[in-house]
């Protein structure tokens, strides 16, 4: 059994600490709502700097530039401080439209000696592109398995999960279409699959029944962000389907400022907070279910930006797992041991 990186096919068991659900480049400026306000629109046009960092933790979008990550030497910097932390395996889930660019990760993978593996497939409603509503569920499948089989965006850089598949707060017709899509894909190639689910949404369970009714194994199924408003009836009614959920927000504790009308709407759990669920879900038997990440898709949540980094469960969130109860040997599982059985396929 083994997993396609950007480098080509490795042994799932050769994975090490890794952390399943990141962006080493992003772009989600175009998702960002305008500001209606004189004053909001020349904060939009400003770069990220001490200066605003305040209201970066109100509306982390205020500042346009915060949607970006596309610094080569910096992604470069950030990277090696996750390897020498101890990371070795980085899951980059950018699809296209928001700033996917296969030759760069595999650059990257390459120049850093760590494995990277890119994720296939359509993200939120949002980012569609504008032939989506003309795409069957045929062509999009035909789209993801051909780059899984044969390489990403004209290149023979190939895919080695899927995903994250795109779901908003209520599941659009082009989002239905593209998770059956992803489904029928899961089933022929065995890849794991994640979903972006709403941040503040409790979706996961029709996104559960789309998927397995049209083939996908709930086996390898990852629901995405449970971390941001924790709701442990929630999260427990999806682990009981036998999918994985992903707690991939550690470092994120906004409180996104309902006045501002961004694309977040809420209150952030704390790390804290998120260490302590996890250690819950463990005491009700969970553990083999339950994967870990950052989620860095702003520039704040990098170490050049005043933010924790790629390495922040590794560095900071191991430590705390400790101090709350959480061995050592259950923190393998979930940073090593699951991502590796979620990874984990004979496809090719």
């Amino acid at each position: 059994m083994s997993v396609m990186t950007v480098t080509g096919k490795v042994n799932a068991d050769s994975l090490g600490l890794v952390l399943p659900h990141e962006h080493a480049y992003i772009d989600l400026r175009n998702l960002v709502p305008a500001p209606h306000t004189i004053s909001g629109k020349v904060l939009a046009q400003q770069k990220v700097a001490l200066s605003n960092m305040g209201e970066l933790q109100r509306n982390p979008y205020a500042v346009l530039d915060n949607a970006v990550i596309d610094e080569e030497k910096i992604v470069e910097f950030e990277l090696l401080e996750f390897k020498k932390a101890g990371g070795k395996t980085f899951v980059d889930l950018t699809l296209r439209d928001i700033g996917r660019d296969p030759v760069l990760l595999a650059r990257l993978s390459r120049l850093l000696d760590i494995h990277i593996i890119a994720g296939c497939g359509y993200y939120i409603n949002k980012s569609h592109p504008p032939d989506m509503d003309d795409k069957t569920i045929e062509s999009i499948a035909e789209e993801i398995f051909n780059e899984i089989k044969y390489g990403i965006d004209g290149t023979n850089i190939k895919a080695g999960v899927i995903g994250e598949i795109g779901t908003s707060e209520i599941i659009y017709p082009n989002e239905r279409k593209t998770l059956i899509a992803a489904a029928t894909v899961q089933q022929e190639t065995g890849l794991g699959l994640h979903v972006h689910t709403d941040l503040w949404a409790t979706n996961g369970n029709e996104v559960v029944k789309i998927l397995t009714e049209h083939g996908a194994a709930a086996g390898k199924i990852c629901i995405n962000h449970v971390d941001v408003d924790i709701k442990m009836d929630y999260i427990k009614s999806l682990l009981h389907q036998g999918v994985y959920v992903e707690f991939d927000n550690f470092g994120k504790e906004f409180y996104a400022d309902k006045r501002h009308k961004s694309v977040l709407k809420g209150l952030f759990a704390r790390d804290i907070e998120r260490v302590r669920a996890i250690k819950e879900l463990i005491d009700y038997g969970f553990l083999s279910r339950i994967l870990l990440s950052n989620d860095v898709c702003l520039k704040t949540c990098l170490h050049s930006y005043g933010g924790w980094g790629y390495d922040h469960v590794i560095t900071n969130i191991v430590p705390m797992m400790v101090d709350e109860g959480i061995s050592l040997e259950h923190i393998h599982t979930l940073m090593c041991g699951n991502p590796a059985e979620f990874l984990d396929n004979n496809f090719g």
